[in-house]
This record gives structure tokens, C-alpha cells and sequence, in this order.
């Protein structure tokens, strides 16, 4: 693993802050492009999407560290070690999602749908290249295996190999993007005569499956070492709770943009 790539001045420039920083750039870009496909006002979605990724860096720390929060009220300097907090992918999802849900109800030229659809496909994008910095960084590691794709960390023995979740979850993602890509060149057409949102629910529904997946791969012990036991569970059932909703909104749209092609 390389989980720092090169000092400058002193400075320790980590591979894990440098591709999550790529990542998330490639994300916007590619939503910013995303916009006109889905005939979103680009200054107001710029204005949403420049809150929603505030909060999501918020998110992204705070669910990740909330056993540290008190400490900040307690010594404000703490909080200059934030670096070292870590972050939450989970965390970035959910306080990207509020953020928008919530300026979108007051703007009236962005609708949340279409800006969930044009967000979709570019935040599997963050995932499946952001990934690569917890691999090089050794972070975010899985259960020991005999498998032929096990990956040796420096920090085992040598006799043992983990599964490279952090590659899982890229490969996947990248398979997502590709199913999502294709799912909206078969549903723009219909879309154009009366829209109904099918990228943003089945996009939800492809990240829950995803982290159900990798969840019996993953090494417990480390992932609770990082974070409370409650904190962790509440992730998956805040996930388990939202998929139901998200299968019958993508049921619904599939129904009416299949009535619509019959007319």
C-alpha cells in the first residue's frame, strides 16, 4: 500500500485526501455536464449543488466521528486535527441527499428528481475512483481469504490475504454506471413526454444492494474498531428502510413510462 505519496515542504500528501479529491472533482464536472440532459437550470443547480456538496463534506466527517464531537465543545483546537478524523461515504451520500431535498423545495426552477437523476451515475463515479485511495491507503479492509482475488496488507503476516473490499466496490460501481448509463438512453425519450424519475431511485436501490453485498467480506472487528457498534448498524437500517420506498418509486415510474410508450 502507499498511503502517503510525496511530502511537499514538510507537508505529507496522502493518497487517500489526493484521490478522494479527484474523485469528487470528476463528480461535479460530470454533473455540471450531466445538467443539460436533464433541462436543469445550470446558476440554480450550480447554487444547490454548491450547498449540497458543503454538506456533504459535513456529513462525511460528522457520521463518521460523532464520538469526537464532544470533544471539540470541550477543546475547540481538536478540531484542527480533523485530518485525521476520517470520513464517511454513507455520511457524504445522506448530507448531500437532505441538502438537495431541502433547497429543491424552495426553488422552483430545480426539481429534485432530475437533479437526483443528473447526480446519480457521477456520485458511482466518486465511489468506484475514491475507493482506490482506502486501498492505498490500507483502510477499509476485508476478511481474511483463500480466494484467488485476496490482496496481502503490510500490516499482516505474511501468510495472510483479505479481500480487497475497496476494489469490490469500485469494479462495482463501474458495473453500475455502465447498467445506469444504458437504463437512460432507453428512458429520455419517454421522459420528454411526461417525466418520471428512473435513475435516481434505481441508483439507490444498486448502492444499498452494493453495501449488503460487500458487508459479509468486510472485517468487522476493524470497521467497529473505527466506529461505534450503533453508528454502524444505523447505517444499514436506515439503508433496509429507504429500499422499499425507492422500489416502489422506481416501480411506478417503469408503469408510467410503459403506458406512455404503448399510446
Amino acid at each position: 500500500m502507499y498511503p502517503t505519496l510525496f511530502h511537499i515542504f514538510g507537508v505529507r500528501v496522502d493518497s487517500y485526501s489526493v484521490m478522494w479529491f479527484i474523485a469528487l472533482s470528476l463528480a461535479i464536472i460530470w454533473v455540471i455536464k450531466r445538467l443539460e440532459i436533464y433541462n436543469l437550470d445550470e446558476y440554480e443547480s450550480r447554487r444547490v449543488m454548491a450547498v449540497s456538496f458543503f454538506c456533504m463534506m459535513i456529513g462525511a466527517i460528522v457520521f463518521k466521528n460523532l464520538r469526537r464531537i464532544p470533544r471539540v465543545f470541550s477543546d475547540p483546537s481538536y478540531i484542527l486535527t480533523v485530518r485525521q478524523w476520517g470520513v464517511s461515504e454513507f455520511g457524504a451520500v445522506l448530507g448531500a441527499f437532505l441538502s438537495a431535498f431541502i433547497m429543491c423545495m424552495f426553488s422552483r426552477r430545480v426539481l429534485f428528481s432530475r437533479l437526483c437523476d443528473a447526480a446519480v451515475p457521477p456520485a458511482f463515479l466518486a465511489i468506484a475512483v475514491g475507493r482506490w485511495g482506502c486501498f492505498l491507503n490500507g483502510c477499509c479492509v476485508g476478511l481474511p481469504t483463500r480466494f484467488f482475488t485476496g490482496v496481502h496488507f503490510p500490516f499482516d503476516r505474511a501468510e495472510i490475504f483479505r479481500h480487497p473490499v475497496q476494489i469490490y466496490y469500485s469494479v462495482i460501481a463501474f458495473v453500475f454506471i455502465g447498467v445506469l448509463l444504458l437504463t437512460e438512453r432507453k428512458v429520455i425519450p419517454l421522459q420528454r413526454k411526461e417525466y418520471h424519475s428512473v435513475i435516481a431511485p434505481l441508483g439507490i436501490i444498486m448502492y444499498t444492494l452494493m453495501r449488503f453485498a460487500i458487508v459479509p467480506v468486510r472485517n468487522w472487528h476493524s470497521l467497529l474498531f473505527m466506529i461505534p457498534r450503533w453508528q454502524y448498524y444505523a447505517t444499514y437500517t436506515i439503508l433496509a428502510a429507504v429500499l422499499p420506498f425507492m422500489v416502489l418509486w422506481l416501480a411506478h415510474s417503469l408503469y408510467k413510462l410503459k403506458s406512455l410508450s404503448q399510446q
